[in-house]
């Protein structure tokens, strides 16, 4: 035992001190998830602990072996380090997963002036001083035989922990979220950018087939509600979710949500759970109602509502604030059948639009004008528009809403950039936008406008008193339907309802026979038995009414692996 810890006789404190910051991650994580208790949090601790101070020592011991020994040159690459760890809290912050493949994408596009804040200066400056101080405190170089020993032996720990650890012998699902944040945060990366995607399957085979029946999926009809439209309006806010509506939730000011509450409240509407985060993965949902995303956007979107529409007869256009080829969205909504789609890069050809266009991009207030602009266009056109708006984009919601003057909220947590105050003025858009449709004389019986959001955002800060004390319900996505003739059939008050059922739900307010690839099913079949997939980075979760499983989207497992097939199953009429 002497001769095992020998290695780290001088770097022992070095390495426990830097490990504490990713022990708090993991910590925290759990508590994200849901799974914070006292022993899982024990048990984290000390295996997640072992398993980044194995990495840093590895990482250091490299270092020194190739001559790197500059404390300061150490201090900055910690610095570095930290800040990939610090991508990995803000994602579980937000989207309660962690920094991995699919949000690596996500980061060209965006308006980083935030980065310049001196709130996140000053943790840029403190993270600095603290490696710094750790480095010149701390680290003392040690001879080439002892730092290979120490090498070696950290690369061992590593490995074990990596592959086997005793967190595997908690009770699930605990097992596995104990393990799911015991990588450190450059790896969790890697091993998430190399995972292979599932191969899509396009036939059932007899267990498959089984599996479908039992969580009643591929089952989608028509409930009799539908009727013709020949306009139909898709709103989809950015990361909008039940909390900021006081609908919802009480400490929400009235007059805050009062146009959004008031359409919930006198039309058809339902409380959602989501299925996918981040904008092209939410919205992938909602036209494909397919849970694995990768799965339709790597099938050219096999099956989506949006298609469907296109091939009867409906001219189909996707419009957004924000930059049109983001992410290269723009060629995947046209892969799900919107035939133009419309962004920033239009919008700064426009005098009358191009000084609307900061931040994120174009102002909400005038994407709706545009749309009005729009629909007016091609008024004598069967059409289908999807709005997807900006100024609500975290972290705190657009900073400057230029020369628009809105209905002020008298709340302090309404007086400066928060995202609550972004949604009171979206609701007051949406009001305005919907006055828009009847004095352009597009709000007929043949109009239908669908309001949601594209994913939730999980983030309280710093609002955090506006959610306390914070209830479930407030992460699920509010649905309405809005037309002139109120619907009255009854909507489902099933607590499962998700995402999955809003493309099913869509076709069936058309009178448009589904394909039988839906997941989800009409929120006016008030008798279906639902199932909810939930597909992270790496796992899944899969929720019915007989509980919640957790699995890995690398599974060993058996049963697992037929879920999985269940899962990437494209099934074609």
């Amino acid at each position: 035992m002497q001769r095992f810890f020998a290695p780290f006789k001088i770097q022992w404190k070095l390495l426990l001190i830097l490990s504490v910051p990713a022990v708090l991650l993991g910590i925290f994580g759990l508590y994200q998830v849901g799974r914070l208790t006292l022993s899982n949090a024990l048990a984290l601790t000390l295996i997640k602990g072992l398993c980044e101070f194995c990495f840093i020592g590895l990482g250091l011991a490299l270092l020194n072996l190739i001559g790197l020994k500059n404390k300061w040159v150490l201090a900055v690459i910690g610095f570095f380090y930290y800040i990939a760890m610090t991508a990995d809290f803000v994602l579980l912050v937000y989207f309660r997963e962690r920094f991995g493949a699919k949000y690596l994408d996500t980061l060209q596009g965006g308006d980083y002036n935030f980065m310049t804040d001196w709130r996140l200066l000053t943790y840029f400056v403190l993270l600095f001083l603290f490696c710094s101080f750790v480095f010149r405190r701390f680290f003392t170089a040690t001879p080439v035989k002892e730092t290979a020993k120490r090498a070696a032996v950290c690369l061992a720990g590593f490995l074990l922990l990596l592959t086997w650890s005793p967190l595997k012998l908690l009770p699930a699902p605990d097992d596995f979220y104990t393990s799911y944040f015991v990588p450190p945060s450059p790896i969790y990366t890697l091993q998430t950018k190399l995972a292979k995607t599932p191969l899509a399957r396009f036939t059932l085979d007899e267990h498959t087939a089984a599996l479908a029946h039992k969580y009643n999926i591929f089952s989608a009809k028509n409930t009799g509600v539908g009727k013709e439209y020949n306009r139909v309006i898709l709103i989809a806010s950015e990361s909008l979710s039940n909390k900021y509506m006081h609908h919802f939730n009480p400490n929400i000011p009235p007059q805050a949500s009062a146009p959004l509450d008031k359409l919930y409240e006198n039309y058809p509407s339902a409380s959602l759970r989501h299925v996918s985060l981040s904008t092209l993965y939410g919205l992938t949902v909602i036209f494909t109602s397919h849970p694995f995303v990768r799965v339709s956007v790597e099938n050219d979107y096999s099956v989506s509502f949006v298609r469907i529409l296109k091939e009867r007869g409906f001219h189909t256009a996707f419009l957004r604030g924000a930059n049109e080829t983001y992410m290269d969205e723009h060629l995947y909504f046209k892969q799900a059948g919107f035939e133009n789609v419309v962004g920033a890069t239009y919008f700064q050809t426009r005098e009358d639009y191009k000084k609307y266009l900061n931040w994120w991009g174009l102002l909400d207030r005038k994407l709706f004008d545009y749309a009005l602009e729009y629909l007016g266009a091609h008024k004598n056109e069967k059409t289908f528009i999807t709005l997807l708006t900006v100024d609500s984009h975290v972290p705190l919601g657009r900073l400057d809403y230029l020369d628009e003057t809105y209905t002020e909220i008298d709340h302090k947590d309404y007086q400066t950039p928060t995202l609550p105050r972004a949604f009171a003025r979206f609701g007051q858009d949406v009001e305005r936008f919907l006055e828009g449709l009847k004095k352009n004389g597009l709000w007929d019986d043949k109009t239908l406008v669908l309001i949601m959001p594209d994913h939730p955002s999980y983030s309280n800060m710093p609002t955090v008193d506006l959610f306390t004390p914070f209830k479930p319900e407030y992460d699920n996505l509010p649905f309405i339907m809005v037309t002139k003739n109120k619907i009255t059939a009854p909507v489902t008050t099933n607590p499962l309802a998700s995402q999955l059922d809003i493309a099913p739900t869509v076709l069936d307010l058309l009178n448009i026979e589904p394909p039988k690839a839906f997941f989800g099913h009409s929120l006016f079949d008030t008798n279906a038995q639902r199932s909810v997939f939930d597909i992270k980075e790496d796992y899944a979760v899969i929720t019915t009414e007989n509980g919640k499983h957790v699995m890995p989207l690398n599974t060993t497992c058996a049963e697992e692996k037929e879920l999985l097939k269940l899962m990437t199953t494209i099934v074609k009429n």
